[in-house]
């Protein structure tokens, strides 16, 4: 490797399984979620066995602290044969601050709707996060998660916020519709790799393992 090169390092973004919250239509950061419905851990499950037959090996799995990504990540820990998945507190879902465990009606009644790209430094809500914090952070973690694991390949599982400010933060590109629960959907790969030119996404919202599966796919703006 020529001086000044960087290793070739993929980092995995994948999103959380369906959840309660998703179903219930509900705001639910760390302090509220109650974690996965049954339909989640199958399209969990398929996801696992879908790695497996890749012969997927990362050198790390790692997990925002939320509960519905936690959840997640076991079950692709045991599918894949790895150790418990390690968690990573930077790679949780924007902070909805005082609107944690609102229902989506209830928090358009105390707080109001906005576009977020619009007004990027207004919170989502009283002591939660901006977008453009949201963005930088979800920016950080990726550059900190390659410097850690050089020329590796680490699998995280996330939140649909974070793969789209991880999306904005490293290309400045996102979709024009922000935090929808339709995309990036339920047990998706998103694929960035970071050489030498920078970054670039291989593969956004990728759930083939799920063509085919029976199952709600709400479509609320839901996290």
């Amino acid at each position: 490797m020529a001086y000044g090169e960087q290793p070739l390092t993929r980092v995995l973004l994948v999103r959380h399984a369906q959840s309660h919250a998703s179903v219930r239509k509900v705001v639910a950061g760390a302090a509220t979620c109650e974690g996965l419905t049954e339909h989640g851990r199958e399209q969990a499950g398929r996801l696992a066995a879908r790695l497996a037959a890749e012969r997927l090996r990362p050198d790390a799995l790692l997990t925002s602290p939320v509960r519905r990504a936690r959840e997640t990540a076991t079950v692709l820990a045991a599918g894949l044969g790895l150790p418990e998945p390690v968690v990573e507190p930077e790679v949780r879902e924007l902070d909805f601050g005082a609107a944690d465990g609102l229902s989506i009606d209830e928090y358009g009644r105390r707080h109001g709707t906005f576009d977020m790209t619009a007004e990027p430094d207004r919170p989502f809500a009283p002591g939660g996060e901006s977008w453009s914090g949201f963005r930088g952070r979800a920016g950080r973690v990726m550059g900190e998660l390659a410097d850690r694991y050089p020329g590796g390949t680490v699998l995280v599982v996330c939140h649909a916020g974070l793969i789209v400010a991880a999306t904005s933060g490293l290309l400045d590109v996102a979709p024009p519709v922000l935090f929808t629960d339709a995309s990036p959907a339920a047990t998706s790969v998103n694929e960035f790799v970071r050489s030498d030119t920078g970054w670039s996404l291989l593969r956004f919202d990728d759930a083939a393992h799920l063509e085919g599966a029976a199952g709600p796919l709400p479509g609320e703006p839901v996290r």
